[in-house]
């Protein structure tokens, strides 16, 4: 009885079922005795140690447990906000309603959602198209049917002077503004102002004007850049003249007889015959330069140069056609800080497209903003460009070259008494001693150079008091003026002629990207507007 306990007993200490204590025993006794201690951990690999080691690591700083230590948790998906979750034709027109060029910014989605070729062409249309809101917009921003398929998908409202300027200033930081894609836009903004100008003017065309008209539109035939009509008195007019007669003749019941001109990529004329005035709206309404273009970053390109030359040319920086009699005029605004740290890199970089460049631009504007079209004014350049230019280690060829260019920008901007300039003088003058085939031609610079450099501080004085005594006014030489007259006898004959307005001079030939041959079609009769009658 004593030994059935015991066995009994041992048996439930060992967690076996009362039934099988005979079978616990068995196997019990068929197993080696197991030495005391620990038993021994198996020894691994160093490699697969430290990939443990890693995998628990990283397990740890996920803080999600893994029934794989191999492989790294996926993180959650981001969950999109309201606005991206909105459909993409909604948010493009948030988009173009905010007029928020940042909002591409804010998020991935966003991006995707808003970079877009025809957004990009829509804002570069809404920053320069020049369409002012008027006091009277029923009738002088009547719906059109060609502006709103131009402008699709956007419900336009004309935007206010200020927004233009911020908007222009937004566009011009964005690197979907370039070379081509504002130059592609330029035909669409004069096509836009054709409609508001003059189709929703009233204008009442014959037949075969009106089809040469189309003929230009669909940018197939630009023989023809002449078109003549009668229509109602022209309502902007009054407020631009401020003259009393023209607002007498403007009161003038209709018809007046009428002519648009178009110089493509460049200008659109309204001229009316009845009133003897002319109105002019640029291609491209130019509000300011970028400073960062203005600067050239680590020098110009080829396309930087071609980029400044279009904008100054579509946006009428120029001098006013000849024949108009208009007086030179610009609404374009500069950094003339950042312009001259260009003019110091072109020179350093030889870079005589660029130099050129710069120089017209700055010379026109500022004469335009100082002499308010009445008076001209005073033009200089900061004097340093004159030292660096005889700082500079080049060919003395180009070294010249370089000088001669600042020069006709403004002569009267030379250093008074300047012992480098003195010195870079005689040493041209050297040079031409010892190679007069080599350089003859720059030694006849110098050699006048040397006597007018005498004569500066005068001359400089006397353009003070007249400015139009400059001896170089739009690059353009006073012949008049005896240093002039002495300029061409003693430098330019026989080779060269008296250097002409440089305004007129640019690299970008406008005439070449208005016949296209891509983009839709003006539908025939398209442009006819309810007072257009024709036979």
């Amino acid at each position: 009885m004593a030994r059935q306990v015991n066995r009994t007993r041992a048996t439930r200490t060992g967690s076996v079922p009362p039934g099988n204590a005979r079978i616990s025993k068995s196997a019990s006794a068929s197993r080696p005795k197991r030495p005391p201690g620990r038993p021994f951990k198996m020894p691994r690999s160093a490699s697969a140690s430290a990939s443990a080691s890693a995998s628990s690591s990283r397990s740890c700083r996920s803080g999600c447990p893994s029934a794989s230590p191999s492989v790294a948790p996926t993180p959650p998906r981001r969950t999109l906000s309201m606005l991206e979750a909105l459909p993409r034709e909604l948010i493009q027109q948030i988009f173009l309603y905010s007029l928020n060029l940042n909002l591409p910014r804010a998020s991935p989605a966003l991006a995707a959602a808003l970079s877009r070729e025809h957004l990009y062409n829509l804002f570069i249309i809404l920053a320069f198209w020049d369409d002012p809101p008027s006091d009277d917009p029923p009738n002088s921003h009547p719906r059109s049917e060609a502006i709103d398929r131009i402008l699709a998908p956007l419900e336009y409202k004309p935007l206010t002077l200020q927004q233009r300027t911020k908007l222009q200033e937004d566009v011009f930081r964005c690197r979907f503004c370039t070379l081509d894609r504002v130059r592609e836009q330029i035909p669409n903004m004069i096509i836009l102002t054709i409609h508001r100008r003059w189709i929703n003017g009233g204008m009442v065309m014959e037949r075969d004007q009106q089809e040469a008209l189309e003929r230009f539109m669909n940018r197939k035939d630009d023989t023809v850049r002449t078109f003549k009509a009668k229509g109602p008195p022209f309502k902007g007019l009054p407020e631009m003249i401020g003259n009393p007669l023209m607002r007498q003749l403007a009161s003038i019941p209709g018809p007046h007889d009428y002519e648009l001109c178009i110089t493509p990529m460049v200008l659109t004329e309204i001229r009316s015959k009845t009133m003897s005035t002319v109105v002019t709206w640029p291609a491209l309404e130019l509000r300011l330069l970028p400073p960062h273009l203005l600067r050239g970053r680590n020098g110009f390109s080829p396309a930087d140069v071609e980029f400044l030359e279009m904008l100054r040319i579509t946006s009428c920086n120029t001098s006013p056609p000849r024949g108009t009699g208009l007086n030179p005029s610009t609404t374009t605004t500069l950094d003339r800080t950042a312009l001259h740290e260009g003019v110091t890199m072109a020179i350093r970089t030889l870079n005589f497209a660029a130099l050129e460049t710069l120089l017209k631009i700055d010379e026109f504007v500022v004469r335009c903003h100082r002499s308010n079209g009445r008076h001209p004014a005073f033009y200089t350049i900061p004097s340093d460009h004159f030292l660096t230019v005889t700082r500079l280690d080049c060919d003395p060829l180009q070294n010249v070259r370089l000088f001669r260019t600042i020069f006709r920008a403004s002569a009267e901007s030379l250093p008074i008494n300047s012992r480098e300039i003195m010195q870079w003088t005689l040493d041209v003058i050297r040079l031409t001693e010892e190679d007069p085939v080599r350089y003859g031609k720059i030694g006849k610079f110098a050699r006048w150079f040397s006597d007018f450099y005498i004569r500066i501080e005068e001359q400089i004085e006397y353009a003070r008091v007249d400015p139009k005594g400059q001896l170089f006014c739009l690059g353009q030489l006073d012949y008049n003026d005896l240093e002039g007259r002495a300029y061409v006898d003693d430098v330019l004959k026989p080779d060269e002629d008296a250097p002409g307005n440089y305004l007129y001079e640019t690299p970008f030939d406008p005439q070449h990207w208005w016949l296209k041959r891509f983009g839709p079609e003006v539908p025939p009769g398209f442009i006819r507007s309810p007072l257009m009658t024709g036979p």
